[in-house]
C-alpha cells in the first residue's frame, strides 16, 4: 500500500478547450504550470461518459462506471412505474457502484469529500475515516436545506408608486404581505415562471413546451423581484443627509422591509446606499457603494414556525440611475446560521464549526444573469471570486488540522457562470442580446478565477501531494439560434413528440390545449434529458402499449426522430434502443426504452449532447483531466484516449489501495512513474 495522498480538484462544467486556448494565450499560469509539472493529453481531453451532466457523471468520476452500472441515468432519475414524475437523483442510495472512497477508507486511509454532487450524500461508508461536507446538490455548503429565504431583487425608482412582486415558485403575494404597514399598496404579479406544470395524481413536473422565447427575460427565475417607489424620507430617528430618498429593500418572501436610503456624494451624484433593519437605528444593517459586493452579512430573521433565527447573505448594489433616480439592489439567498439545521450536511458534525473557525461563514455563490450584464459583472463573478478563496482556504485548513489522505472536492463556478452566460454567448436577434463579447468575457473571468482556484492548491504538491483536474462535463454555447422542444434533463419534453404524434395534452372545454398529458392517448413521452419511455402496459401506470407493439414503436419513433427538421435540418445526431444504448454505458432498468442525442448545433449547453460535441467560441462539451505530483510524469504528452471511467481506478493506484469493485474503467498506467 503506497503512503500517496491524492487531491481532485473537480471543477464543475470546466472545459478543455477552452482552458486549453487560455493556456496558450497565457491567460492561466497556474493551470499552465500544472500541465508543465504533470502529465495530460495536449487537448487537455477526458472522454466524458454520458449523459453529459451533473450528478451521472461525477457519480461516474467517483465510482469508475458507467450510468448503467451506477444507476444514476440523469439529474433526475425516473420513477419505475409513473413515467410522468421523477426521482431525486443525489442520493448515494441510488447508487448500485462503490465509491472510490470507501476503498481507501477500508485500507485505513483517512479521506474529506467535499460538496461532491453525485453518489456521496448520505455518506457511503461506515468508517470514521471517511468525511463528508454536502453533495445534495451542486452548489456549494450547506446550499441543501439550510436556506431562510430565498435570493431577492428589489429595483426602487421615483417613477414607481407602489410594490409589485414577482415570487417565483409560491405565491407569497396579496394585499398585507408585507408586514409592518409601511406600503400602502402591494401588487401581485407572480407566476413567471419560464416552465409551465402538468398535473398527475397530486404531482406537477415542468413541461418543455413553449419555454425558449421565454427564457429571454432580464433576469433568471430562480429568485423574488420586487419594484418599489423611491421617495423623501420620513419617520426616520436620527438626521438624515440632503438629497437622500427612501425605499424598503424586500426579504422573507415579501414578508418583511428593511428601510433603505439611497445616498448622494459630495459632487451630489448617487452613489451608495444604507440598509437598515429598523428607522430606529443609529446605525445602518449595511452600507455599501456602487458595484460593491458584501459577500456575507450577518442577518435576522423570522423562519417558519416563527422562530428569530440568524443567517447570512450577500448584498450588492447592480445599477443606481441619476437621471430618473433609481436602484437596483442584490440580496443573496439567506444561510441559517443559528439551529442545527446548518449542520445538516457535515459529517461529522464537528466539521461546520471548523471550516467556520479556520474560513469563516459559508458563503452563498450567485449565478442569476440573463441579459443583464450588470447582474453578472457586480454580483454572480465577485460571489464566485469569494467563494472559491473561501473554499481553498477551508479545505486547506481542515487538511493541516486533520491529515486527511485523500480529498475529493467540487467547485460549480464554471458550470453556475456559463449556464448564466452561454445562451447570450453568441449575438442572437430573437434575444435581443448585448454584444457577445461582454459574455464571452464573463466566461472567460470565471476560468481567470478557477486558475486561481488551482493555484492555491498546489502548494499541496510539495508536500507530497498528486493533484488531478477534472470536471465532469464543458459547457456549450449553441451554433443554433432555434432549439428544439426535446432534450433538456429537467422537465418533460413536449414539443417534438406531440408534434410527432406520441405524446398528447389533455384539450380544455373551448377546445385550448392544456399543459396535461393526456396518458389514454399517450404512446410515448420524453420526461427528461436523452430518454423517451413507451407508455407500455403491466409497466407503466397509465401504460396503453401491449408489450407486442413495443419493438414496432420504437422503430418509428427512432425513425421519425431521424427524420424531424428544424429550419430544413436535422435535429437528432444519435437514436437507439436501450439494449444498444450499452454502447453508450446507458442500459438497462434505469434508463429509457430509447436513449437519444441532439444533433451538433442544436444542444442548450451539455446535458442533451454527445460528449465530443464542440460549440461557439472554441466550446466543447468534454470534461478536462490533469495530473501532476507525487507518482505522475512530469512533462508527459499522452496519446491515449483517457475515459472519464479510468479517474477511480487511477486514484485507487496511486494510492495502492483496490479498485472500486464495479469499475467498468482502467488505470491510466501510461502517466503513472512506477
Amino acid at each position: 500500500m503506497s503512503d500517496n495522498k491524492v487531491f481532485v480538484i473537480g471543477i464543475d462544467g470546466m472545459d478543455p478547450k477552452m482552458t486549453r486556448r487560455m493556456v496558450d494565450e497565457g491567460k492561466l499560469p497556474n493551470i499552465k504550470k500544472l500541465i508543465e509539472q504533470g502529465s495530460a493529453r495536449k487537448d487537455l481531453v477526458l472522454l466524458g461518459a454520458m449523459p453529459t451532466i451533473t450528478p451521472p457523471m461525477w457519480t461516474t468520476l467517483a465510482t469508475g462506471s458507467y450510468p448503467s452500472t451506477h444507476g444514476i441515468t440523469c439529474y433526475w432519475n425516473q420513477h419505475p412505474t409513473d413515467i410522468g414524475r421523477l426521482v431525486y437523483a443525489f442520493d448515494s442510495g441510488e447508487c448500485q457502484a462503490e465509491q472510490v472512497w470507501n476503498c481507501i477508507v477500508e485500507a485505513g486511509k483517512k479521506v474529506l469529500v467535499w460538496t461532491w454532487p453525485g453518489a456521496s450524500w448520505p455518506p457511503s461508508h461506515s468508517s470514521e475515516n471517511l468525511h463528508v461536507v454536502g453533495g445534495m446538490c451542486p452548489m456549494g455548503p450547506n446550499m441543501a436545506g439550510c436556506d431562510l429565504d430565498q435570493e431577492t431583487i428589489t429595483t426602487a425608482s421615483v417613477s414607481n408608486n407602489k410594490v409589485i412582486a414577482q415570487i417565483v415558485g409560491e405565491n407569497h403575494g396579496g394585499a398585507g404581505c408585507i408586514i409592518e404597514g409601511a406600503i400602502e399598496e402591494f401588487e401581485d404579479v407572480s407566476g413567471g415562471c419560464s416552465a409551465t406544470f402538468a398535473a398527475n395524481g397530486g404531482d406537477a413536473w415542468p413541461l418543455l413546451d413553449h419555454m425558449e422565447g421565454e427564457e429571454a427575460g432580464e433576469f433568471d427565475t430562480n429568485l423574488a423581484r420586487f419594484e418599489v417607489p423611491l421617495h423623501e424620507p420620513a419617520g426616520w430617528m436620527h438626521e438624515i443627509p440632503e438629497g437622500a430618498l427612501e425605499f424598503p429593500v424586500i426579504v422573507s418572501n415579501g414578508m418583511k422591509q428593511l428601510p433603505s436610503l439611497l445616498l448622494k456624494n459630495e459632487t451630489g451624484v448617487y452613489d451608495r446606499v444604507e440598509i437598515y433593519m429598523s428607522k430606529k437605528d443609529l446605525e445602518p444593517w449595511s452600507a455599501l457603494s456602487e458595484g460593491e459586493y458584501l459577500p456575507v452579512q450577518v442577518i435576522e430573521l423570522v423562519n417558519e414556525e416563527g422562530q428569530k433565527v440568524r443567517g447570512t447573505r450577500s448584498v450588492s448594489i447592480l445599477k443606481i440611475e441619476q437621471e430618473i433616480p433609481s436602484v437596483r439592489i442584490d440580496m443573496g439567498q439567506c444561510l441559517d446560521i443559528t439551529t442545527n439545521v446548518k449542520e445538516a450536511t457535515w459529517h461529522p458534525k464537528s466539521l461546520y464549526q471548523k471550516a467556520v473557525d479556520i474560513a469563516g461563514y459559508c458563503p452563498v455563490a450567485n449565478n442569476s444573469g440573463g441579459g443583464y450584464p450588470e447582474m453578472m459583472s457586480r454580483r454572480s463573478l465577485p460571489s464566485w471570486d469569494y467563494m472559491e478563496k473561501w473554499q481553498a482556504t477551508a479545505l486547506l485548513g481542515l487538511i493541516e488540522q486533520n491529515d486527511y489522505d485523500a480529498v475529493f472536492t467540487h467547485l460549480h463556478s464554471c458550470d453556475h457562470i456559463g449556464h448564466a452566460c452561454w445562451r447570450w454567448g453568441k449575438t442572437r436577434n430573437r434575444y435581443g442580446n448585448q454584444d457577445e463579447k461582454i459574455y464571452q468575457g464573463f466566461m472567460e473571468e470565471i476560468y481567470l478565477q478557477a486558475d486561481d482556484y488551482v493555484g492555491r492548491l498546489m502548494p499541496l504538491m510539495d508536500k507530497g501531494w498528486t493533484l488531478i483536474l477534472t470536471s465532469d462535463h464543458g459547457l456549450l454555447c449553441s451554433e443554433e439560434d432555434e432549439l428544439p422542444m426535446l432534450g433538456e434533463g429537467f422537465v418533460m419534453n413536449v414539443g417534438v413528440l406531440k408534434e410527432l404524434g406520441y405524446t398528447v395534452l389533455k384539450k380544455g372545454k373551448n377546445g385550448q390545449e392544456l399543459h396535461i398529458v393526456d396518458w389514454s392517448k399517450t404512446r410515448a413521452v420524453a420526461p427528461r434529458g436523452n430518454h423517451i419511455y413507451i407508455n407500455l402496459k403491466g409497466r407503466n401506470d397509465n401504460g396503453i402499449v401491449d408489450p407486442a407493439d413495443k419493438y414496432e414503436l420504437e422503430r418509428q419513433i427512432i425513425d421519425d426522430l431521424y427524420n424531424y427538421r428544424l429550419n430544413g435540418k436535422r435535429v437528432v445526431n444519435i437514436a437507439m434502443r436501450n439494449k444498444d444504448a450499452v454502447l453508450l454505458g446507458m442500459s438497462g432498468p434505469k434508463c429509457g426504452d430509447i436513449i437519444y442525442f441532439l444533433e451538433e448545433g442544436f444542444n442548450r449547453l451539455h446535458g442533451d449532447a454527445l460528449s465530443t460535441t464542440e460549440g461557439y467560441f472554441g466550446t466543447s462539451v468534454s470534461p478536462i483531466f490533469v495530473a501532476a505530483g507525487k507518482g505522475v510524469k512530469a512533462g508527459y504528452e499522452m496519446q491515449r484516449q483517457i475515459r472519464e471511467v479510468d479517474i477511480a481506478p487511477t486514484v485507487a493506484a496511486i494510492m495502492g489501495v483496490r479498485v472500486p469493485e464495479q469499475a467498468d474503467g482502467a488505470v491510466v498506467h501510461q502517466i503513472l512513474v512506477d
